[in-house]
């Protein structure tokens, strides 16, 4: 059984591995059956390292070469290569990490959450951010690239980008001020009604405003409340559920 969804987008270019897990697979309990991968959702810890072990086996990577911060719904971006050594996995407060690095492996967690998954192939460079909506609005995806730039030189118009599997505007139903917010900062495209919210227009709008080509932006098609069978949903399960666990990381291409 595959546990887990390839992004294929970034993958075909030889580049980077770059995947978002299932909810299948593990041996949690409910209501976190059966992949989680996140701690400090109620799961019992060796529940989660033992899910992490069985995914990584079949991903081949190793629990070390993955880094991870710690998610506080901010627009707060990390440099991983300004760390000595990146073996402590967890790092800090942010909710977004780049790097040069390759074989190191960036993760965010989410159950509804966007995993804003980046490729600069020129230099190349990586970058995964978590994008809920506050870090939607504080322009979290665009700061992931502009930190890009500062520190790698990476040019905004080389980037491939790709928004994993999350909440769509089916299911997203937020109050009519938050829905007013939006609106103002990113147009009205990204509104159903009077409150029904993409995070997803959100953030293919910042991005393409900062000079991301539209063609090379692609949306997962699965709104994780929609498809508990897959994915987990903090909405649709009401809070108590796990979390997937999105990474990307740069290939040693040989020769």
């Amino acid at each position: 059984m595959k546990l887990y969804h390839s992004i294929s987008e970034l993958e075909e270019t030889g580049l980077v591995q770059a995947t978002t897990s299932i909810r299948h697979g593990g041996i949690s309990l409910e209501p976190y059956h059966s992949l989680n991968l996140g701690g400090g959702v109620g799961d019992e810890c060796a529940n989660v390292l033992a899910n992490k072990r069985i995914l990584f086996e079949q991903v081949g990577l190793e629990l070390s070469n993955l880094v991870y911060c710690r998610q506080i719904h901010s627009a707060d971006v990390i440099c991983v290569d300004q760390f000595a050594s990146s073996s402590q996995t967890h790092i800090a407060e942010a909710d977004a990490m780049i790097t040069t690095r390759f074989n190191l492996a960036l993760g965010v967690f989410t159950a509804d959450c966007i995993p804003v998954f980046i490729l600069d192939p020129v230099t190349p460079a990586i970058g995964i951010a978590h994008a809920g909506w506050r870090g939607t609005l504080a322009g979290i995806a665009d700061k992931t690239i502009n930190a890009m730039q500062h520190h790698f030189g990476t040019s905004p118009s080389d980037c491939i980008v790709h928004l994993g599997p999350s909440i769509q505007r089916c299911c997203y139903i937020v109050s009519e001020e938050l829905a007013d917010q939006f609106e103002r900062a990113f147009g009205a495209s990204v509104r159903s009604g009077s409150r029904a919210l993409s995070l997803q227009d959100a953030n293919v709008r910042q991005l393409t405003q900062l000079g991301v080509s539209p063609h090379t932006i692609s949306v997962s098609p699965f709104c994780t409340a929609c498809r508990t069978d897959l994915f987990y949903s903090h909405r649709a399960e009401e809070g108590k559920t796990g979390r997937m666990l999105s990474f990307i990381r740069l290939r040693c291409i040989e020769g």
